[in-house]
């Protein structure tokens, strides 16, 4: 019995930890990955699935300006959706953050919580 303690502080304390903080790093990349943080940055005003508001050749005023306020729209459309996304991206990104390095504080705290309450059952207090 006591090797069986002695090998599950071993893992808690070394390789499991290590884990933890890996599989928390994973996260992090995943959540940047799954909402395109850097692509979303980079494509900021670019134009939002625009239908066939192009120039081309020798267009009448009218064409030309009309061509130009759908531009307009669409890159404002496009921006508004993808800051909303950064905002979101951003939140998610930051929860993700701040309960994983809560988790990673806690982690050496755990098992000794365990024989606290352990201490606390045997001298007879019950929550």
């Amino acid at each position: 019995m006591l090797m069986l303690v002695v090998s599950f502080i071993q893992w808690w304390y070394g390789r499991g930890f290590r884990e933890y903080l890996e599989r928390f790093v994973d996260r992090l990349k995943d959540a940047i990955d799954f909402f395109s943080i850097r692509l979303l940055i980079r494509n900021l005003f670019a134009p939002f699935r625009q239908i066939a508001a192009e120039e081309r050749g020798n267009l009448p005023l009218n064409l030309r300006f009309r061509a130009w306020v759908d531009l307009l729209v669409s890159r404002l459309v496009g921006a508004t959706v993808r800051f909303a996304l950064l905002i979101a991206g951003t939140i998610a990104l930051l929860f993700r953050a701040i309960t994983g390095i809560i988790l990673a504080i806690a982690w050496p705290l755990m098992p000794l919580l365990i024989v606290g309450a352990v201490i606390l059952y045997m001298r007879g207090v019950v929550f």
